[in-house]
């Protein structure tokens, strides 16, 4: 195990958006979505209390603490999706992972956090339950995030926390980062992202206007001095 403890939470007044699904669900796009979420700062931990009367609790009711159950999260990655400005940080991304089991099957969640060069993990997302089986590939999980505010641009990390229903504990974890991975992963929040580019096509328009203008000028001067 990476952490024995809860991962800390860092800055109560960032906020993102979230969706997740197995990989293979293609009647899902996440992209859509995405757009359908509204940002939500820092999601609290969902706890055994959560699912104790919901019919996930009902329908999938084991035995506390199973000892005989080993989990290991086999492959995970993180890639990164937009950058609007071009700076080269990135405020989207997706983090995938496939969770085995090495006794029966096994209905998991798992917590997302990120921590900027260091800083405190800061938790950004909840997943649904998922069901695992064994070590079956087609069981992997996808999370697509939006960063909306409150990360300042920087290299982050990825830490993710699997629980199971069965168990009253962290069962696997992994972090993801340049040591892990072998690249960087340089987000920041798109209120920043979106700031720049919005810089940037202003600062183009008010320039090709002046340019249009000169051109204007300058056929209009040619046209004068033309012969008649």
């Amino acid at each position: 195990m990476l952490f024995e403890a809860p991962a800390r939470a860092e800055d109560s007044l960032q906020s993102s958006r979230s969706a997740g699904k197995l990989q293979i669900d293609e009647s899902v796009d996440l992209a859509a979505e995405l757009e359908k979420q509204q940002p939500t700062v820092r999601p609290r931990a969902l706890t055994a209390e959560d699912y104790a009367s919901s019919p996930a609790r009902q329908q999938y009711d084991g035995i506390a603490n199973r000892y005989d159950q080993l989990f290991e999260i086999y492959r995970a990655d993180a890639r990164l999706l937009s950058d609007l400005d071009g700076d080269g940080f990135y405020h989207a991304l997706r983090v995938s992972f496939d969770v085995d089991v090495n006794v029966d099957d096994a209905v998991v969640y798992a917590k997302l956090y990120l921590s900027r060069e260091g800083e405190p993990w800061s938790q950004y997302y909840t997943t649904d339950l998922f069901h695992i089986q064994g070590d079956r590939a087609d069981d992997a999980y996808e999370v697509e995030t939006e960063l909306m505010s409150g990360y300042y641009p920087g290299y982050y990390a990825v830490l993710i926390e699997i629980y199971s229903l069965d168990h009253a504990y962290m069962v696997a974890s992994q972090v993801l980062d340049y040591h892990s991975i072998g690249r960087d992963l340089p987000l920041e929040d798109f209120d920043r992202d979106s700031y720049y580019e919005e810089d940037y096509y202003y600062g183009a328009g008010s320039f090709g206007a002046l340019l249009v203008f000169f051109l204007i000028i300058q056929v209009a001067i040619a046209a004068r001095r033309a012969p008649r």
